[in-house]
């Protein structure tokens, strides 16, 4: 069964030195687009292996990945060493420039230092946890998508049914309505060139029903129907393919109506419910 666009998941891992969590927002797209936020040293040095793991899972939509990295001891992720010597150096600053600053100033300008520097390449095993974390929120991600993409299908199906439905009794009823066209065709022309004119009435009324046949139109959208079908049975994307579907149903149910106007009740619910199928299809992957 095909996959939704749509999704959300949230993945917390509690390691020895710290705590990856993992939050991800996919929203339907006709491409695929991923923002990478949070932990400033994962954005920089794993952008481009997550960006990696989430084009190989998924073929479109636009993902909104946010990852944070909570440190169990700061010692994991400071050098108090280091952090001493900036701040006697930002000290001895103030004094001997005679500023009066508050510690919260001073804070500010430690703070600010310390991001400055702190760009430092992740060790090994942080990077190995936290490949693993976006790994599982991107197979819980699947689940959702595949759990919406399910729920899509029942509407989508049942929609495709009433279509189905409606060109069964177009194919069943055409033939009488053709026959009663070309018998007031018939009439008409009789009545307005006479009876020695009866085989020329019956030419032009076998004409004109021969243009507002509509047994191609019908045979072309059982086929589609018959396609679409079989494309949401697929575990694959399908979505663009659904898409081209719906504008080809349109045109062949579009074309019903207006050669059989007879018909209108009907092509008129059946667009109706094919406009519907097609806002749904949007947000099949």
């Amino acid at each position: 069964m095909p996959y939704s666009m749509t999704g959300f998941t949230f993945v917390k891992k509690t390691f020895p030195d710290y705590e990856i969590s993992v939050s991800v927002k996919s929203l339907n797209s006709k491409g695929f687009d991923l923002s990478l936020k949070g932990d400033k040293n994962v954005v920089m040095y794993l952008d481009l292996d997550i960006r990696k793991l989430f084009q190989e899972s998924f073929e479109r939509g636009t993902f909104q990945v946010v990852i944070n990295i909570t440190y169990q001891n700061l010692s994991n992720v400071l050098d108090v060493e280091k952090l001493k010597i900036i701040l006697s150096q930002i000290k001895d600053l103030v004094n001997n420039l005679n500023l009066n600053l508050t510690d919260d100033k001073i804070y500010d300008i430690l703070s600010y230092q310390l991001n400055s520097n702190n760009s430092e390449e992740l060790p090994n095993q942080l990077k190995e946890d936290v490949i693993n974390t976006v790994k599982e929120s991107i197979s819980l991600l699947k689940q959702e998508r595949k759990r919406e993409g399910d729920k899509l299908i029942l509407d989508i199906e049942s929609r495709l049914k009433i279509i189905k439905d409606f060109t069964e009794k177009i194919e069943k009823e055409k033939e009488v309505i053709l026959e009663k066209t070309k018998e007031r065709v018939y009439q008409k022309v009789k009545q307005l060139l006479g009876e020695n004119y009866s085989e020329r009435a019956f030419i032009e009324a076998t004409l004109l029903t021969d243009k507002i046949d509509i047994t191609e139109e019908v045979i072309r959208l059982k086929t589609h129907l018959e396609r679409f079908y079989q494309l949401i049975k697929l575990d694959e994307p399908i979505g663009r393919k659904l898409d081209f579907l719906c504008q080809e149903m349109h045109r062949e149910i579009n074309t019903l109506g207006n050669k059989m106007p007879d018909f209108s009740n009907y092509t008129v619910e059946m667009k109706t419910q094919l406009e519907k199928i097609r806002q749904q299809v949007q947000n099949i992957e």
